[in-house]
C-alpha cells in the first residue's frame, strides 16, 4: 500500500474520532436566535449602477449561482464563459447577517462599490437579508467568488416557513441544519473559505458550526466525478476576518487574545487555519510567528483608522489570492468540471449518512 492511500486502521481511527465529537456538539446548547421586531422604514431609492466593462453592469456581472430548494443556475452560470482549460480557484465567504461579507468579497474585484450588493440595517429590516443562496462572481484573474446568504438568520428560516416545508423538524433545528449544509457544502468545494465576524471576539456559534461541517464532512470525496481521485481528506484554507474593528480593538493582545482562542478551538482540526494570512505584513507590531490565519478590518464609519479599510482590505485580497493551487491531476480541474463536481457535491452533502445520524440525534435531543 503507498503512503498516499490512508491505512483501514487509520480510517476507522478518523470515522471513531468524528463520532466522538458529534457526541460532544449533541450536547451543546441550543442556538438562541436574535430575533427582532420588524420595524416598516420607507426603503432607499436604488442608485443606478455604473458601467465599468462596456455593455456589462454589476448587475450583469454577478450571477445567482445556487438558490432554494437546492437549484443551481446552470444557464445563467454558463454566462460567465467558465473556462475549460486547467485550474480553478475559489473563494467563498460565510457568516452571520450585517458583518459586511459581500463588501468584504466585493473588494476582491476590480471597483468594489459595484459588484456584490448590500444594504443598511434600516432595507434588512424592512426586507430581510439582500443574499439569498449563492452569488458568483468571476473576476479578471480567474478567482470565483461566492458570496452567501447569512448563517443562523431568522431573515432565512422566516422565508423558508413562507415558501417551503421545515420537514417537520423544529424551527430552529431547522435553521441549524441549513446552516451547517451551506457551511459544508462551501468547505467542500472552495480552495479558501473566509468566516467574518463582528469585532475581534471570537463568535462561538459560527466557530461551533465550522467544527460541526468539519466533522460531517467525513467522507465527501473532493472531487466526486474524477475517476481514481477519491480524496475523502481535502480541507480548504480558512481564514478569519474580524471586521468592523475600532480603533481600540487595534492592539497587539486583542489579537494574541484571539490567537489563543482559536488555537485551542481547532488544535485537532484538520482545517487549514494557518500558514496563509500574516497580518504583520500590513502592520509590522501584529506579530505571531506560528498564528492561525486572523485578519481585522476598520469600521467603515469611524474617521480615525489604523490603516484605511480599502488599503487592508487590498492586503487580504493579495494574500488570499497568494494560496498555493492544487497540484497533479487534481489541478487540472477545469472552470466547468469544477462546476460538475459541484452539484455532484451539493448531491452528497444532502444524502450524507452523517448528516442523516447527527439530525436524527438533535432531533431525540431537542424533542426530550
Amino acid at each position: 500500500m503507498s503512503n498516499s492511500e490512508p491505512s483501514s486502521r487509520d480510517f476507522n481511527r478518523r470515522r471513531d474520532r468524528r463520532k466522538q465529537g458529534l457526541n460532544s456538539f449533541t450536547k451543546a446548547p441550543p442556538v438562541i436566535l436574535d430575533r427582532r421586531e420588524r420595524v416598516m422604514i420607507k426603503p432607499e431609492e436604488k442608485k443606478s449602477s455604473t458601467e465599468f466593462v462596456e455593455g456589462k453592469t454589476a448587475g450583469d456581472l454577478v450571477i445567482p449561482f445556487l438558490r432554494r430548494p437546492g437549484k443551481f443556475n446552470t444557464e445563467g452560470i454558463l454566462k460567465v464563459n467558465l473556462a475549460d482549460y486547467p485550474g480553478h480557484f475559489v473563494i467563498g465567504i460565510v457568516g452571520k447577517q450585517g458583518v459586511g461579507k459581500s463588501t468584504i468579497l466585493s473588494h476582491f474585484a476590480p471597483q468594489p462599490d459595484q459588484i456584490f450588493s448590500t444594504q443598511s440595517c434600516d432595507q434588512f429590516l424592512l426586507s430581510g437579508h439582500r443574499t439569498e443562496g449563492i452569488d458568483m462572481y468571476v473576476t479578471p484573474e480567474r478567482a470565483i467568488l461566492l458570496d452567501t446568504e447569512p448563517l443562523l438568520s431568522w431573515t432565512v428560516l422566516e422565508k423558508v416557513l413562507r415558501n417551503e416545508s421545515l420537514e417537520g423538524l423544529n424551527p430552529d433545528v431547522y435553521l441549524e441544519m441549513d446552516s451547517i449544509y451551506h457551511l459544508l457544502f462551501l468547505l467542500s468545494i472552495c480552495n479558501v473559505v473566509l468566516i467574518v465576524s463582528n469585532g475581534p471576539e471570537v463568535d462561538l456559534d459560527i466557530l461551533q458550526l465550522l467544527q460541526r461541517a468539519e466533522l460531517l464532512k467525513f467522507n465527501i470525496p473532493e472531487y466526486p466525478l474524477l475517476a481514481g481521485h477519491q480524496d475523502i481528506n481535502y480541507y480548504p484554507d480558512i481564514v478569519f476576518v474580524c471586521n468592523k474593528c475600532k480603533s481600540q480593538d487595534f492592539t497587539w493582545e486583542k489579537y494574541m487574545d484571539l490567537q489563543v482562542s482559536l488555537d485551542i478551538l481547532f488544535k485537532e482540526s484538520e482545517l487549514k487555519t494557518n500558514g496563509l494570512i500574516h497580518f504583520n505584513h500590513i502592520l509590522p507590531s501584529f506579530y505571531d510567528s506560528n498564528g492561525s490565519n486572523v485578519f481585522l478590518l476598520p469600521d467603515q464609519i469611524e474617521e480615525k483608522q489604523i490603516e484605511s479599510f480599502n488599503t487592508l482590505a487590498s492586503t487580504l485580497r493579495n494574500q488570499v489570492l497568494s494560496a498555493p493551487r492544487k497540484i497533479g491531476k487534481k489541478g487540472q480541474v477545469s472552470e466547468k468540471d469544477w462546476l460538475r463536481n459541484a452539484v455532484k457535491i451539493y448531491e452528497l452533502v444532502h444524502k450524507s449518512d452523517y448528516m442523516n445520524e447527527y439530525l436524527q440525534v438533535i432531533r431525540k435531543l431537542r424533542d426530550s
